[in-house]
């Protein structure tokens, strides 16, 4: 057996789907880049990397050399992270900023919502948003870098702590899943099915992120770093 008949026949409708999801997926991010760009919350934010998505399935290799316990074609997690570039100045690339200058990094996250290993199937696919105030063992890593940490190796079955407000959150510290990081993060889980209008971005994404962004520089900016915190969680998850 090579191609299984009832496989290639479900081809062409099954690609037509995920074509018109990650086009959905792409307008997603442009209208957040947009209404971050507004300073309307209190905040405005850039996204590192440029256009680029961080990806948990990014190459077409045939072996399976990832961390993961099966490969992956096509991406089950996207994701973009956004800092404020007032914080830091804009002389140089974002990318080359570092965490410590930056402290604050949000991230937006779409996932199919099932078969993951980390974390437990959603009743349909999500979007996880949140604001982390992550400080690295190196203090010269750039915010780039931090970002792959977080995106590879935040679990929040590992380190989640409380739930308040919307927001579930809890502390970095996960050595053993190789976390480099120390510092908080703060997390929301929303359906995609809730985010089918601008309306609906606004009130679940753009206004929650950006209240809490702006809440959590103003704190920053009058205290010292946290002390270092119980175990952490990473990126493929569950809350």
């Amino acid at each position: 057996m090579i191609f299984r008949k009832d496989v290639v026949a479900k081809v062409p409708a099954a690609y037509d789907g995920l074509a018109e999801y990650f086009r959905d997926i792409r307008a997603f991010f442009e209208v957040i880049s947009v209404r971050f760009a507004i300073p309307e919350y209190g905040v405005r934010l850039r996204p590192l990397g440029g256009n680029e998505l961080f990806s948990n399935a990014n190459s077409y290799l045939l072996t399976d050399d990832s961390a993961y316990p099966y490969y992956l074609w096509l991406p089950s997690w996207l994701g973009r992270f956004y800092i404020d570039p007032d914080r830091i100045g804009e002389q140089r690339p974002l990318d080359d900023c570092l965490t410590a200058d930056a402290r604050l990094i949000a991230f937006v996250w779409p996932w199919l919502g099932f078969n993951d290993a980390y974390v437990r199937d959603a009743d349909e696919p999500e979007c996880w948003f949140g604001v982390t105030d992550p400080r690295p063992d190196d203090p010269k890593e750039t915010v780039r870098v931090t970002a792959e940490s977080l995106f590879n190796y935040f679990r929040v079955e590992r380190t989640l702590d409380t739930e308040a407000d919307g927001w579930a959150a809890g502390d970095f510290g996960a050595r053993d899943i190789g976390c480099n990081l120390d510092g908080r993060w703060y997390l929301r889980r929303v359906p995609l099915s809730s985010l089918t209008s601008y309306y609906e971005v606004e009130q679940n994404i753009i206004r929650p992120l950006g209240e809490k962004f702006s809440e959590l520089a103003q704190t920053s900016a009058t205290s010292g770093p946290p002390a270092p915190g119980p175990l952490a969680r990473s990126v493929a998850d569950e809350v």
